[in-house]
């Protein structure tokens, strides 16, 4: 059938072209929304349904699509202030961020004292540019260098746990908290030996095993601050648990794991898989969310990760894409009434060359210069065709 005919409540069992060209997480969807077929639409112009589908009968007979049994409404990440206007701050917030993580690196390496009030000034920090706009710090966990991954990983793990505590509807003190519990998670590796660490290949069982102490470790770094909150010294322990019990240091199961720290381990997972490191390249987030939702309900959460892609979005603000007509851009930010459409600066041109930047509101339908209009191919991994984010981000503050 023609895209335009498609229905919510229809389920698309085959496209006319392969589903690995279109930004799905699986083969076969549900039609939810208005978003789900304006995304077949930019891609597709025929579809095939199964009309015998339960869900599409069931609601054919029933009447008009309700709520019951979408996603769940969650209050989202509201914007109280411009993008632009608040990514000086946030560029701020993320450089002092990386200082001090650092530092707290330096300190565990020499057997020296966290500045814990330190910590948690530049946590309220973070929860502050948060509730002000958050996709300006989302932008900045685009910054990633090989050399500094751990101390990164931990300032981007703790403000994108805020980010989705503040999506879940958590309430300040409790995202100050998820914030430290992510920023101080790996804080053990620090005890582990470089060789191992940072070893440019895989790992022997021995160096794994050695490898998985970190969570030991870090729990006993934490446990020696008294005013330190139990929570945060728990998620260094048990941040590489899984609900299905598979995990690692105790191989405790859901009903032993705190939700924030089954909201950690999903954070954890998916800025490592999007890192690059010194024996991988980072993978675009739209792989990590595959990766998530296939070990949902096994691994992960599953509505904890089902309610992560909600907020990520497929392409996330500071994604690299490539448009369908080749030219290549950074996403801006996220249109949250148009969650397929964002905003996207245009910097290469379809043959790969510089070109004048150039921002296009997706949602707006705006053609380019064959008169097609502008939509998104594909996510890419940073530095795809030489374009670094972190470059983009520098020029743009």
């Amino acid at each position: 059938m023609p895209v335009d005919n498609l229905e919510i409540g229809m389920y698309v069992t085959r496209l006319d072209r392969p589903w690995t060209e279109i930004p799905v997480l699986l083969q076969g969807m549900t039609i939810n929304s208005i978003d789900d077929i304006e995304l077949l639409r930019s891609h597709c112009r025929h579809v095939f349904i199964e009309i015998e589908k339960e869900f599409w009968i069931d609601n054919q007979k029933s009447g008009p699509i309700t709520a019951e049994g979408t996603a769940p409404n969650y209050p989202g990440l509201r914007e109280n202030k411009p993008f632009h206007d608040t990514l000086p701050g946030a560029k701020i917030v993320f450089d002092e961020g990386v200082d001090h993580v650092e530092q707290i690196m330096e300190n565990i390496k020499k057997d020296h004292q966290i500045d814990l009030e330190r910590s948690r000034a530049l946590i309220r920090s973070c929860v502050d540019s948060i509730l002000t706009n958050a996709n300006a710090l989302l932008w900045m966990t685009k910054i990633k260098e090989k050399d500094h991954y751990t101390a990164e990983h931990c300032l981007r793990v703790g403000i994108l746990s805020i980010a989705f505590g503040r999506f879940l509807g958590l309430s300040p003190a409790e995202l100050e908290l998820v914030g430290m519990c992510g920023m101080l998670h790996d804080v053990g590796k620090l005890k582990v030996p470089d060789d191992i660490l940072n070893k440019p290949g895989r790992l022997s069982r021995i160096e794994f095993a050695i490898m998985k102490q970190h969570t030991n470790l870090g729990y006993d770094i934490l446990k020696q601050y008294e005013d330190l909150e139990p929570m945060v010294q728990d998620t260094a322990m048990s941040h590489h648990e899984r609900i299905d019990g598979k995990g690692y240091p105790e191989g405790l199961d859901a009903g032993y794991l705190h939700k924030f720290i089954r909201l950690i381990t999903i954070v954890d997972a998916y800025d490592a898989i999007t890192s690059s490191r010194c024996y991988k390249s980072g993978s675009p987030a739209l792989d990590a969310l595959q990766i998530l939702f296939a070990e949902r309900d096994k691994h992960f959460d599953k509505e904890l990760v089902e309610a992560f892609i909600q907020m990520v979005g497929i392409y996330p603000p500071g994604s690299l894409v490539e448009m369908t007509n080749g030219e290549i851009g950074i996403v801006v930010s996220a249109n949250p009434e148009y969650r397929l459409r964002p905003r996207v600066e245009l910097v290469l041109t379809s043959d790969k060359k510089q070109r004048p930047p150039y921002i296009v509101n997706l949602a707006d339908d705006i053609k380019d210069k064959s008169g097609e209009i502008y939509s998104i191919k594909k996510g890419l991994a940073n530095g795809t065709y030489g374009v670094d984010v972190k470059e983009y981000i520098n020029k743009s503050v």
